[in-house]
């Protein structure tokens, strides 16, 4: 299971060596801190890790039911053949039972036990694919983090910044939940997005059946959205009403790609700050309402401001700090 990863110096290199590493009880705050970063750097490293993770904790199962079957000591008495030959054979039972749950689908485990969340993240400007072992797909959009976590009566993702696609395996018996803020989005097999933006998460179908269900809201109250219907709660829990929504322009960020039909220059650029540390700005608020039609790659800001220059006449001037000002008037 060792990656192909350069190490981190002075941290593991493979998932074996984290594991052993994070068990330690010298593990410190820098360990954690490296660790993620050697998870970030492949999501290789997040599977392979997730699989040791998985024989290590059900090894400790079997141990601890060998322990409770253990017999009471007795007097040494004549063991008759057959019986000598079954009491011999047990540890070897117990090592065919790890073999096949180990060959037969390390998924298995996550029936018995559940795990810790696992943390995948991204930094600004980037983008990341994630296979998860159930079989479903994750696309962290820049500067995303969730935490992945297998439980006996659910697959949990927690959204804890940014944007992710989430393209499900069914499973009826364990359902795949994502929460986000105070609210949880439920799904069996489908295909939808979950945004952070500030207090507010907005959820947009693409494929399939999800339920919104935000916490703050009135008992048993909760909203089932159709494909190509987005909604949004803010942090109190309110739902607000499902709203159309066009599948080209919701996916086209997992391609790097945004695609703005008739959009306010105001929000087209705070989509746009979110993919860049150099932020544009308007000099005069106004500005904001412009309306703006077109597609851009996401990582190409010099693009845009060319557009914007031949298209609307605004120029741009480097300011004070990583800001970028936009204004009528040439500087």
């Amino acid at each position: 299971m060792n990656t192909a990863t350069p190490p981190l110096q002075g941290f593991p290199d493979s998932a074996e060596g984290w594991l052993a590493r994070l068990l330690s009880p010298e593990c410190s705050a820098s360990d954690h801190a490296a660790f993620e970063g050697w998870l970030a750097m492949s999501s290789r490293n997040a599977l392979d890790y997730a699989e040791v993770e998985r024989i290590h904790q059900l090894a400790g199962a079997l141990r601890a039911d060998m322990t409770s079957h253990a017999p009471e000591p007795r007097p040494t008495t004549r063991i008759p053949p057959t019986r000598r030959k079954r009491t011999w054979l047990r540890p070897l039972a117990w090592a065919a039972v790890l073999m096949l749950a180990v060959s037969g689908g390390l998924w298995m485990l996550a029936e018995f036990r559940s795990t810790q969340p696992i943390p995948y993240a991204t930094e600004i400007g980037k983008q990341r694919h994630v296979d998860l072992p159930d079989g479903s797909t994750l696309v962290l959009d820049t500067d995303t983090r969730v935490e992945v976590a297998y439980e006996r009566s659910r697959r949990h993702i927690v959204l804890l910044r940014g944007r992710v696609q989430a393209s499900v395996a069914h499973d009826g018996n364990r359902p795949f939940v994502v929460t986000s803020g105070i609210g949880n989005i439920r799904a069996l097999g489908t295909v939808f997005q979950v945004e952070r933006r500030g207090a507010s998460t907005v959820v947009a179908l693409l494929e399939g059946r999800v339920i919104v269900d935000a916490n703050g809201t009135e008992p048993g109250h909760a909203i089932e959205l159709h494909p190509l219907q987005q909604l949004a709660y803010d942090a109190d829990g309110k739902l607000g009403s499902p709203q159309s929504v066009d599948g080209s322009v919701a996916e086209s960020w997992t391609r790097g790609r945004l695609v703005f039909k008739e959009e306010r220059l105001a929000d087209l650029i705070a989509v746009f700050n979110r993919y860049s540390h150099e932020q544009l700005i308007l000099s005069q608020p106004e500005l904001g309402d412009i309306r703006i039609s077109g597609v851009f790659n996401a990582d190409d800001q010099p693009g845009l401001l060319a557009t914007l220059r031949q298209g609307w006449g605004l120029q741009a001037k480097p300011v004070a700090g990583n800001r970028i000002e936009l204004s009528t008037t040439k500087q």
